[in-house]
């Protein structure tokens, strides 16, 4: 980042160009001198946020400064260009994106376009609920497969670049990635402890290579590219160089398409083109409250939309859209702040309660229960799970190690009218607590998965029940 000094220099050298020059819009790559900042700074960071949370998950699990490095049990990270198999569930300790799942193990892959074309080939799964998600780097995901479209056997996966021109071969599905980085996600269901094991022999049949491999019959590991640096922490909006630096290590790599197209070369007064870095040149220091004013606005409209992602009901927000959020920016920033890279939601879908039946902040300084009444259980082809989260989307550690409840928990107690009532506080229930989802004593969020939800949900007949506050026992 360049020092306040350095940038009044600089800003001094642009000044010096003709005032003709300012008027025609742009010289030396200074664009023009008058710009509504606020307003660029607020958009900016609405339609850059989901960008560079995809880019830092990126680095978080290729590791690009020690891509060779041991990761925990519970990550699935891998260098660039191979693939990684989360061998746990998620715990606490994960730290890798936010609000993962306690119901499958991860196998991820995260490619450079740059160096393929790829193929990825996936054994057959028999009965086992599995999906592999086909993540493009601006958060969105339009394809899912597994066995919700072709059953126990996946034909292998052709992953193609941007700009590569390679006709699919015979038999195989054709994938194209939108920019340079592609992220493949499977996640392979784990019916109980005993069953990890058998979960480890289908990862050990996952295939990840080079076209030029697969052809050759090579084995062998894919190259670890280069990629461009990026902060790792999480976008400021209080620090204007800070945020378009972080952009700017984004659009690097960035093609622009449709509409993107104008709306980029819009953001010029802040130093920021497609192609390149952040270019602080000719950002007049005057206009930085403007801009640390719009970025401070933009995350507030994100953290807004997150309360509302579709429909609200009960203290739940449901985003029916999943990760296909088409020209609804805002959608896409929300999601990747709360749930980056969610399933399609005909694959999975995502159902969250930050407030309780009166509207109240969950915080389990307080006592709940979830009911589902008899015959109202969630709809889901495959499975479901609630599972609990701390504000920032991190499970949460409690003494059963208990993360999730869903209709593969053992020894879950029904009522005799045949409902279920989930437990939700932070020290154990007078009973056995089987129906026991231990929270912190601080606020909390819910989040409840339908994995291949019935049309029922889709049609929004079914919706989550409230979460009640009730007495501690």
């Amino acid at each position: 980042m360049l020092g306040f000094l350095a940038r009044l220099l600089i800003l001094a050298a642009c000044v010096s160009v003709s005032s003709a020059a300012l008027a025609d819009g742009a010289r030396d790559g200074c664009p023009a001198a008058r710009a509504d900042y606020r307003r660029l700074a607020a958009e900016a960071y609405v339609w850059g946020y989901p960008l560079i949370r995809s880019a830092q998950l990126r680095q978080n699990m290729t590791l690009p400064e020690d891509p060779l490095r041991a990761r925990p049990a519970t990550t699935a990270g891998a260098p660039i260009n191979r693939l990684g198999h989360a061998r746990e569930l998620a715990t606490p300790e994960t730290r890798q994106g936010v609000a993962p799942n306690n119901d499958t193990l991860y196998s991820l892959a995260w490619i450079d376009t740059a160096a393929g074309p790829f193929v990825f080939e996936a054994p057959d799964f028999g009965a086992r609920y599995y999906t592999f998600q086909m993540g493009q780097a601006d958060t969105s995901t339009d394809l899912a497969f597994g066995q919700s479209t072709h059953g126990a056997q996946l034909p292998p996966i052709f992953i193609l670049g941007a700009g590569q021109d390679h006709r699919v071969p015979p038999g195989m599905i054709g994938v194209r990635a939108t920019q340079r980085y592609f992220m493949l996600a499977g996640r392979t269901l784990v019916k109980d402890r005993a069953d990890v094991a058998e979960v480890w022999r289908l990862q050990d049949m996952m295939r990840l290579r080079t076209w030029a491999d697969y052809r050759a019959g090579h084995e062998k590991a894919a190259q670890i590219t280069a990629q461009q640096p990026i902060e790792r922490r999480d976008p400021p909006a209080d620090d204007p160089e800070g945020f378009l630096g972080m952009m700017g290590s984004v659009l690097a790599d960035w093609r622009a398409t449709g509409g993107d197209r104008r709306f980029l070369r819009s953001l010029a007064p802040l130093g920021l083109a497609q192609g390149r870095l952040f270019d602080p040149r000719c950002l007049p220091p005057a206009a930085l409250p403007q801009i640390a004013l719009g970025l401070r606005e933009g995350r507030a409209a994100i953290e807004q939309r997150t309360r509302d992602l579709g429909t609200s009901i009960n203290g739940w927000t449901v985003n029916h859209r999943g990760s296909q959020f088409g020209a609804d920016r805002l959608l896409r920033a929300a999601v990747a702040m709360d749930q980056i890279y969610v399933l399609p939601a005909r694959e999975a879908l995502y159902m969250i309660a930050k407030s309780d039946s009166r509207g109240r902040q969950l915080d389990g300084n307080r006592s709940y229960v979830l009911r589902f009444e008899a015959g109202k259980l969630p709809p889901a082809g495959a499975f479901w799970s609630a599972t609990i989260y701390y504000a920032k989307g991190f499970l949460v550690a409690n003494p059963i190690g208990r993360h999730s409840i869903g209709d593969r928990t053992p020894g879950l107690v029904r009522g005799a009218d045949g409902s279920i009532e989930i437990r939700l506080q932070h020290a154990a229930p007078a009973d056995s607590g089987a129906n026991w989802l231990p929270v912190p004593s601080e606020p909390f969020t819910v989040m409840l998965r339908l994995y291949r939800p019935g049309e029922d949900v889709m049609t929004r007949k079914w919706l989550p029940p409230a979460i009640v506050e009730v007495p501690a026992d």
